[in-house]
This record gives structure tokens, sequence and C-alpha cells, in this order.
């Protein structure tokens, strides 16, 4: 994830799309990391810091790996601009996630 590397690399980086992070202390469903394996496999905590370049994050509304609270409480610690994508699931395959020309958009404004 683009936190974990911001947290140890300073390069020039111009913006990130951070689409639909999850929640690392959430309970996901059985097929996925318990909170324990990701602390244990070294991806949380996630970093809290700022992020040192703009970021966009767009969150769903009903996303099972993050609630909405998450997300927005994630985009304030980073400083991201939060981007409500509405009741569409993960931003995932099985969600009807291929294509995705909004994300062209953000990172349009990302380049600006």
């Amino acid at each position: 994830m683009v936190v974990h590397w911001a947290a140890l690399h300073q390069r020039p980086i111009k913006g990130a799309l951070l689409a639909a992070p999850p929640d690392l202390n959430a309970i996901w469903p059985d097929n996925y990391p318990t909170p324990d394996s990701l602390r244990a496999n070294g991806w949380a905590p996630l970093p809290t810091a700022p992020l040192p370049f703009p970021s966009i994050l767009a969150a769903s509304t009903d996303d099972y790996l993050a609630s909405f609270a998450a997300a927005t409480a994630m985009a304030e610690q980073w400083g991201s601009e939060l981007v409500n994508l509405g009741a569409v699931g993960h931003l995932n395959p099985a969600s009807g996630f291929g294509e995705w020309p909004q994300a062209q958009t953000f990172i349009r404004n990302l380049d600006r």
C-alpha cells in the first residue's frame, strides 16, 4: 500500500489515488486475513501521518472491507480528499468493477 511506502521513502510524488483502502482493524469475511495475521506480516498498523503529496481517497458507503467511517478517518489522517462513491461495494471485479473511467478523472485532478 502506498501509505506504507510513503512512510519509508522520500521521493517526489505528484499524487496518489487511494481506491477503497481496507480497514486493517476490521473483522473481514472468512476468506480474508485477520487483523492479527495482518500485524504479524507487517501490513498493520497503517501509518497515520499525513502523506507528503496530494491524494484522493475514493470510498464506498457499503464496502465490506472498510466502513465509510473508517475510510473518512483514513482520509483525515493522511490529508486526502475524500470522495464518496455511494453504495458500490468494494472496488473489485466481484462488485462489478472492471474498467473504472472515473479513476482517470481523479488522476487528472491530481496531475494538476
